[in-house]
Parts: C-alpha cells; structure tokens; sequence
C-alpha cells in the first residue's frame, strides 16, 4: 500500500514521506528482528552522531524527527537509570546509538534492546556499536511495537515530529490515551506518545530518563502529561535547559530531561526537583545538584516544586524559573475584560496581501480590498495610527488584503486564474473554503498582540482601525468605549503586567517567546470594569507618553514606565476596594 500525500484541507492524510505503509506503522513495518541495510556511505563508526549527520541529508533526518543527544546529556541520563541496576534496558528510538554505548559503558552485563524505524540509523548503531551479544536492536516503530515486554530501566530521545508530520491508520492519540488513562489532544508532538508508552513500559520500580524539547511544559497539549506523570507520581526529577543553551543542534528549541521514578505503589508521591539551567551550564554542575549535595549552583535554580504547585501552574517555564508571585489584589485575568481571536489567516499571504499599486494594476475594485497589516516589523511602535499606515502605503509595502466582494470583474477573474495556475486551491486552509478565494470575514480589532517577541507581549493600540494577518493576535475588549481599550493596552505594556505575563508565555530557543490567544486570556490585569473614568483617561494617557518615548528613543521612557506602573498598581487598589466595599467605582 503506498501513502498518500497530505489531501488539500485535511490534517489528518498528513503523511512526513511518500513511502511503504504497514498494518497502521508510522514509516515502514511494524517490526523486524534483524537490521537491514547499510550505513550511509562516509559513516566513521568512530564518530557515530557527527558522521551520520554528515553522511545523511538534512530532509532525512527531519523526515524522521532526529536530534541527537549530546555526549554529556547522555552520560547524566545513564548515570540516573544505571542507579537502579538493571539487567533490562530499552532504547526505543536509539539512532546512531549513543544511549547503547554509554548503557554498555556504564553497564557493560545488563541486556539491552534497541528500536528505531530507520533502518540506517539502526544500521549505523550497528556499525558503531559492533557485534555484541547482549545487544539487540530491532527495526520497529515502538508506538506499534506489539511485545509486551517490562524493562528494568528505559532511556531515550524520542523523535521530534509535530501532530502534522505522522499519521498512522488508526487514532494513535486515542489507543495510547486509553493505555495510559489520559484524553490527549490531536495537536501533542509524537515525543508525548513516546514518554506515555514508556512510562507503561517500565516495571515497578524501574527508571526512565528521557530527554525531549521543552516546549510541552508550556504548550496546551502538554497538560495530560503533566496530570500524569504528577499524579501517577514518576516524575522524580526535571532539567530544563533554557532557551540560551540550545541542546539540540540543527533545531531552534529548548530541551529538557525528564528523571522517571515508576516507584513501587505509595513511594512515588515526593516533591520534583526541578533545575532550570538559565544559561551554557556545564553538565557537571548538575550532578551535585540532582544529588542533593549543592542546591545553590551559579546559573543553575534548583527547588523541590511540590505535585499541587506544579499542577496550578499553566505554564511551567516561569514556575521553572521564579517563585510564582500572586497577583495583587484587585487584579483579574484578562479574559474577564476582553476576548482574543488570532489575526486573519490568508492561506497565501503573497497572493492576497497585496501592495496598493498591484492592486490597482491587477484591476481589483476597492471595495474588495481591506487595509491590512502583515507584519510585526511594519509596527514599530505601541500606537498604529492612520499616519502610520498611509507611511507603508507609500513605501509599497503589503497593505490591501483581497476580499473579493459579488460577482468577479474580468480583470479578477483573470487574477483568480492565476491563482488556480499556481495550485493555490489545493493549499490546506484555501481547500475548505468556497470559493476557495474567499476572505474570513473579521472586524478589526482595538487592541493588537504580537504573536512572536524576544523582549517580552508587545500590545498595540490599533488607532487607524485597520486589520491584522496572523503576526499578531486580535483583543476585542468587551467595553467598546476607545478609552477603556486605550487604557487596556497602556496596562498590558505595563512593566507589573508583563512580568504576569511571562507565567503564560511560550519559550523556543534563543529566548523567542509565543503567546497563543488562549494564554492571552489568562494574563492577570487590573479590574478595569472597577476603575473610574478619571485614572481610566490617566492610563489611556500614559500610552501616548510611552508611544512618545519608544518612537523618540527618549531617555524618559524609564521614566514614563516607572509613571504607568504607578498608575496600573492605583488601578489594582481602586478594584479591590470597590470588590471590598460593594460600592460604585468613583468617577
């Protein structure tokens, strides 16, 4: 049976190759016990990551997920299931090997087996690992791998592929949910799957120690993992490399290992040790510290975080990192003053965003086009004023989003033909709509939030009323009143409110922070609703003076910061006393 490419609109066909597909496996066939194969032409089994990442391209390894594991990483983690002496180790998804050399090293009796579906990595590992009797490396894809074997201790780097990039023939997410008692949503990278199945592998009393990206103790799809892995008791220990220290090469993302305890029942209920390495820290500052012998390491925050503060944290990388501060009194979650949406989602931003002087030689009619902002980078400031966007117009910059509007004129039909020509039907989104070049129809919003940033939320005032793309969020106040959404955006740029903020964010590597519009509703803000019109204007005023100092590069903007926290903290007080007396804010 051959695998079908993706179909036009429909997530679920998504396949990661065009190749052999058997009984529902991820890539080839289910299992085979012997390696077939060879190595890539160039491997060195003397140095097995660095030549097989030389020796293959870099569409293969992406195509099954791989990053590979740095030596000292790998070390640490053998050292944490070699405490419990096992004569059983697993490695199911080894690559070129570097777990089965480091187990054999450290272990040099017990009996390992070793799973990966790509038959040249196991064929390298081969190679690297030579001929031993107590290793056998299997050619399978674990999540399929129908032996029920229980190991003693299970060590791994799973692949990194992300819900679009596997399909199987079967619900993987709901048959391993069901396995492992957790509703798991269809948006969980395949390294979720990986930790669930070995957790379910490992005997009772048996280690695990798996090192994966972070980004699951922040992303949504993370929370049955964390329910889990808390409430089940395993998690014994959790490193988290932050984003200046980029583990994995060749991927901008932060890592974490993940220490596992299947301790026997009733023993598995202690604190995590969590260390958060903030930046370059050498793995043998972490020794001591996953000992317990130095719990003040420079550049390293070590806490033992218990299993109900870890579960009331949304978002792990601030719990990480800092003593979570309570909001102060008087403060609400955003979702309390206003709704988010995402930003207009084109499906081919190039076709449909279109400079004003293209639009104007393609023939379209402006009433089917709708000014429209693309781009983080053609917002500099925290105000979008109208003077703003005629200065892009000007420069020809992308600011007319098509919105075809009755029947097509000759010279639109002629420009929607083009489209056809280039495929852009077939493209995910454009498939289900009809017509395939009809716009999602979105009131523009009072209040912008980009999407990416590395200093922090950046809110936007959108004083010239225009739309948004998907580089920014959409915040739709619930109070239409200008001063009250002007008032809003002077709090979330707040130094008090972005500190909140950071409790929701999102980390990649290099420091890049995402906010999705869900995390957004969670930010604690001031109760606006209880605040009098008169500090309401002061606040909405304050943004005028921050958008003054950050557009002038000014040497007051400290100044004009320090003035805006004072107002958002009189903002705090003056809710909570209208909540503590019942009474009608002043105006």
């Amino acid at each position: 049976m051959r695998c079908q490419l993706a179909k036009p609109g429909k997530k679920e066909s998504r396949v990661i190759f065009n190749g052999e597909l058997y009984a529902g496996s991820l890539f080839h066939r289910p299992e085979e016990s012997e390696v077939p194969g060879e190595a890539p032409i160039g491997f060195d089994p003397r140095r097995p990551e660095e030549s097989y990442r030389a020796a293959t391209s870099a569409e293969h390894r992406r195509r099954y997920g791989q990053f590979f594991t740095p030596e000292p990483v790998a070390k640490l983690m053998c050292e944490w299931i070699a405490a419990c002496r096992p004569e059983r180790v697993l490695d199911p998804a080894t690559g070129p090997g570097i777990f089965v050399r480091e187990i054999l090293r450290q272990l040099p009796d017990c009996s390992v087996t070793a799973i990966d579906v790509d038959p040249i990595a196991l064929a390298a590992a081969r190679a690297a690992v030579g001929s031993r009797r107590n290793v056998e490396l299997i050619r399978a894809d674990f999540l399929t791998w129908n032996q029920a074997t229980r190991f003693d201790a299970v060590i791994c780097n799973p692949p990194y592929l992300k819900h679009h990039n596997f399909h199987y023939g079967h619900d993987v997410f709901a048959e391993i949910g069901r396995r492992s008692g957790v509703c798991l949503s269809r948006l969980t990278n395949i390294y979720v799957l990986f930790i669930l199945e070995i957790c379910r592998r490992l005997r009772e009393g048996g280690r695990a120690a798996i090192i994966v990206p972070g980004e699951w103790v922040n992303a949504n799809y993370g929370a049955a993992l964390k329910r889990f892995l808390l409430e089940n008791g395993f998690l014994r220990a959790l490193i988290y490399f932050a984003h200046s220290s980029l583990v994995f090469e060749d991927s901008l993302t932060t890592a974490s290992v993940l220490l596992i305890d299947k301790a026997k029942r009733g023993n598995g209920k202690a604190a995590v040790l969590t260390a958060y390495a903030e930046g370059d820290v050498e793995i043998e500052r972490l020794r001591p510290v996953l000992g317990g012998r130095a719990p003040r390491v420079a550049g390293v925050v070590a806490q033992h975080l218990t299993r109900a503060h870890l579960l009331g944290s949304g978002k792990w990388d601030y719990a990480l990192s800092h003593e979570i501060r309570q909001a102060s009194p008087g403060f609400v979650p955003l979702g309390k003053l206003a709704e988010t949406r995402r930003g207009i989602a084109t499906g081919a931003n190039k076709y449909f965003h279109l400079p004003t002087s293209l639009a104007k030689e393609r023939g379209i009619r402006p009433i089917c086009l709708l000014s429209c902002v693309g781009r983080a980078a053609d917002v500099p400031s925290i105000i979008f004023r109208t003077k703003d966007f005629e200065r892009l117009v000007l420069a020809g910059a992308r600011t007319q989003l098509l919105s075809l509007r009755g029947k097509p004129t000759a010279s639109e039909r002629a420009y929607i033909q083009e489209g056809e020509a280039l495929g852009l039907p077939d493209r995910y989104l454009l498939a289900g709509r009809n017509p395939w070049y009809s716009m999602e129809e979105r009131e523009p919003s009072p209040i912008w939030a980009a999407v990416f940033g590395r200093k922090g939320l950046r809110c936007i005032y959108n004083e010239a009323g225009v739309c948004n793309l998907t580089a920014f969020h959409c915040v739709y106040p619930k109070n239409a009143d200008a001063v009250f959404a002007k008032a809003l955006t002077a709090v979330l740029n707040s130094s008090r409110v972005q500190e909140l903020a950071k409790q929701h964010r999102r980390v990649y590597g290099g420091g890049l922070a995402k906010f999705e519009p869900k995390d957004l509703l969670d930010i604690e803000v001031p109760d606006l609703r209880l605040v009098g019109h008169s500090l309401l204007s002061d606040l909405a005023h304050s943004l005028d003076a921050l958008d003054t100092a950050i557009t002038g590069n000014t040497l007051g903007q400290a100044r004009t910061m320090e003035t805006l926290d004072g107002l958002v903290a009189a903002a705090g007080r003056a809710a909570a006393e209208v909540t503590e007396s019942g009474r009608s804010p002043a105006t």
